[in-house]
């Protein structure tokens, strides 16, 4: 049935390519057409393959599988990427302006350079882990969800809790970065958040999750406040904690701000 989809979404689809605009010998697995400069294009966050916005959308309303691979594929999963067609112009040595608000992926391999693994100018530290270790503030992919989650240094990892256990996490593990921004924290309890809250996270059916610190055995703790659920979990050593008393994270850049 998703083979005829497939085909189906190949004849539905096709994009309708400017022939002017520089090519990539690349064909997106859907409608078979090569990716160019003025595509839009997406990727799946769990296999990594590639396809026209429109095509992925289209076949995930159809489908919760990669076309590509038939792997596991949520909607919520995905991501656009920016590709390199053109030549390279003196414009490539400008340095690109920062951005108020980032997530920048960590390279966490076994073998990647000592300083890799640093958490760079802008990162937001709060709190210790269990062992008396920072930690900072960040996300990771795991299963079908997103997880707001601490990343730790000195373990090289960012550990999240899901389903009554704490995970530490090496892969798709972004720190959160601020330039210009003024960041808070807002007391919630029984699930509650501000208006505001800078959303962080998913569940897997869609439930926006937040990052949050708290005091639990009089540690301060980063942790993900899952309003449904009307609490706010923490990592511990491998097991989910939680608390019902907690502080929200709220991200505003000052531009917005004096607005």
């Amino acid at each position: 049935m998703e083979a005829d989809n497939m085909e189906e979404n190949s004849t539905e689809v096709a994009v309708t390519a400017n022939d002017s605009s520089p090519a990539l010998n690349v064909l997106c697995a859907i409608c078979n057409e090569f990716f160019r400069a003025n595509d839009t294009i997406y990727s799946t966050a769990q296999c990594g393959h590639v396809f026209h916005k429109d095509c992925l959308t289209r076949w995930l309303s159809r489908s919760l599988t990669c076309p590509q691979c038939r792997s596991h594929c949520h909607r919520n999963r995905v991501h656009r990427i920016y590709l390199n067609f053109a030549e390279r112009t003196e414009l490539d040595d400008v340095e690109p302006p920062r951005m108020p608000i980032q997530w920048v992926v960590m390279d966490l391999e076994v073998d990647s350079p000592t300083e890799a693994h640093l958490p760079p100018e802008g990162a937001i530290q709060c709190g210790t882990d269990e062992d008396g270790h920072p930690t900072y503030v960040a996300r990771a992919y795991f299963r079908d969800d997103r997880l707001p989650c601490s990343y730790v240094v000195e373990k090289k990892a960012a550990f999240g809790s899901y389903s009554c256990r704490a995970y530490a996490l090496t892969d798709d593990v972004e720190l959160l970065v601020v330039n210009d921004c003024d960041y808070k924290w807002v007391p919630g309890e029984h699930g509650s958040y501000p208006e505001d809250a800078f959303k962080i996270g998913y569940s897997e059916i869609g439930e926006v999750t937040y990052t949050g610190r708290g005091l639990y055995q009089g540690i301060m703790r980063l942790g993900k406040v899952h309003p449904s659920h009307k609490r706010m979990y923490i990592p511990h050593r491998g097991q989910e904690v939680n608390i019902t008393t907690y502080e929200v994270l709220v991200v505003t850049p000052r531009e917005q701000a004096e607005r």
